[in-house]
């Protein structure tokens, strides 16, 4: 008796919990499936960038500032920068419109002499259009660019700054990824950037950030479908 009756509970029970698992799968995709048809989404997100440029103008400057010392290994010139930005991304299946705030920084530092800094500030609008991959439908190619208002800096530690200001071109290419509530966006980007200094003595430079960098976007809001399925 004991035996025949213990069978069929383990069984009843067996089958609760097959049947509880089976319903959580069902909401889950469900709610996986709900994503997809997403329309518009908005969320904040940061940035990080490295890039390549030639500033002339400000390499021949630093190079003449220095040309007192004697440099035993490396280069006086500015050839990388870094850039972190701010940004709040609106989303929808086939564009997105992004407003940013980045700030960017090539730092030359001389062990024994005077460091310099040339940094930007930049704020402004760009926006990607999206071309679908896959069959998920969280997946796109993407093309864009759009317009910054670059402030310019040039400054040293023992030197009067050069400041200048330029709208300026962006040009990128990517690719969107979205995992759930995360949007992760690798990108490869070109600005053109370029404006004449002065100095607060009225001396001119010109500041030259015009280059190319790779980053990437990492956003956080619902998931876009960029299928209409």
């Amino acid at each position: 008796m004991k035996t025949s009756t213990t069978v069929p509970l383990l069984r009843q029970k067996s089958f609760v919990r097959s049947l509880l698992v089976m319903l959580a799968l069902s909401i889950t995709m469900s709610g996986i499936y709900a994503q997809d048809f997403k329309k518009f989404a908005v969320g904040p997100g940061i940035r990080i960038n490295i890039g390549a440029f030639n500033p002339e103008a400000v390499n021949h400057f630093i190079a003449n500032e220095l040309s007192s010392y004697s440099i035993v290994f490396g280069s006086t010139d500015l050839v990388i920068y870094e850039e972190v930005g701010l940004f709040l991304n609106f989303k929808t299946r086939w564009v997105d419109i992004t407003p940013v705030l980045d700030y960017g920084i090539s730092p030359k530092i001389v062990i024994g002499a005077e460091d310099f800094y040339f940094t930007r500030v930049s704020p402004g609008v760009l926006t990607n259009f999206f071309i679908p991959t896959g069959m998920s439908g969280k997946t796109a190619f993407f093309i864009g660019g759009g317009f910054q208002y670059h402030a310019l800096k040039l400054s040293g530690s023992d030197m009067n700054p050069y400041t200048g200001n330029d709208l300026g071109l962006r040009f990128q290419i990517g690719y969107d990824l979205q995992f759930g509530n995360f949007n992760l966006q690798p990108v490869l980007a070109f600005n053109v950037i370029k404006d004449l200094g002065t100095t607060a003595s009225g001396s001119f430079l010109e500041m030259d950030y015009t280059g190319g960098q790779i980053g990437v976007n990492m956003s956080f809001h619902k998931p876009v479908s960029h299928r209409r399925f």
